[in-house]
């Protein structure tokens, strides 16, 4: 049966494991080595299970634990070629790590199919992943987009568990103390996804067979994680869909091992 968990997930650091109790990835390394290593071991996974390393963007909230993990790992590294490049270019990866491009295909490992789309933020290259498992599950990976674009719905539209980014709460934002700058950045088509906009496609996800729902990538200064809940609550509750009967609504956790959803 297909797993999957995120090890952590915020503005902090980010990483999560798709697989099965036998195989698996990771998607991005934005923690420490030790944390990455830790939260598989409290999900009984072992590190030598995982079978590559996909990395959405070249931010080191999804990048930080990369290097070593890879001295520990020797696995493959999938991204696009832009981020592929940024890497190497600044020693983000050991001498001879195996570097693969996903640019626009599908690759096969750990009996999975990964197939890559592309998201709008402000990075050399950002990507979204659509996994097909072995036993017939799909599962879509999407954060770290300014809005939702007909590519980033085709991306996830259809699979059974979606990761989608929830990042900010809008009055927070603006009434924050960040610079304006800093908030027109977030806010932005290449910035990061709000509460409200991550509700508004959840209840055309569910209508086409999303049953499970994780909100990921929660700002820690624009956002709480019983708001993100809420707001997402709210719409799907408006468009007469309930929770425990037509799907299951999650927060990941920003510095601790997500639960094991089983699927």
């Amino acid at each position: 049966m297909a797993r999957f968990f995120t090890v952590a997930s915020g503005s902090s650091g980010n990483s999560a494991y798709v697989g099965s109790s036998e195989a698996g990835i990771l998607v991005d390394a934005g923690i420490s080595c030790k944390g990455i290593v830790t939260g598989l071991c409290e999900r009984e996974i072992p590190l030598e299970h995982v079978k590559a390393i996909f990395i959405t963007h070249e931010h080191i909230d999804h990048i930080r634990g990369l290097k070593v993990l890879l001295k520990k790992l020797k696995v493959p590294v999938y991204a696009s070629t832009k981020v592929l490049d940024y890497l190497l270019t600044n020693e983000c990866v050991p001498p001879g790590a195996l570097l693969e491009t996903i640019d626009n295909c599908t690759v096969n490992v750990a009996e999975m199919e990964i197939t890559s789309f592309r998201t709008s933020h402000d990075s050399v290259h950002s990507l979204g992943f659509r996994i097909h498992t072995a036993d017939d599950r799909l599962i879509g990976i999407s954060t770290d987009l300014g809005f939702i674009s007909d590519t980033v719905q085709n991306g996830i539209c259809g699979c059974d568990l979606v990761l989608l980014e929830s990042n900010y709460e809008t009055s927070m934002l603006m009434n924050g103390a960040y610079p304006y700058f800093l908030k027109k950045r977030i806010s932005g088509k290449e910035g990061h996804l709000s509460n409200e906009d991550c509700a508004t496609l959840l209840p055309q996800l569910v209508r086409n067979g999303t049953t499970r729902i994780v909100l990921a990538h929660l700002s820690k200064e624009n956002n709480m994680p019983d708001l993100a809940y809420q707001t997402s609550l709210n719409g799907l509750t408006a468009a007469q869909m309930t929770e425990g009967k037509d799907f299951v609504l999650t927060v990941a956790k920003r510095s601790e091992t997500g639960d094991m959803i089983i699927l």
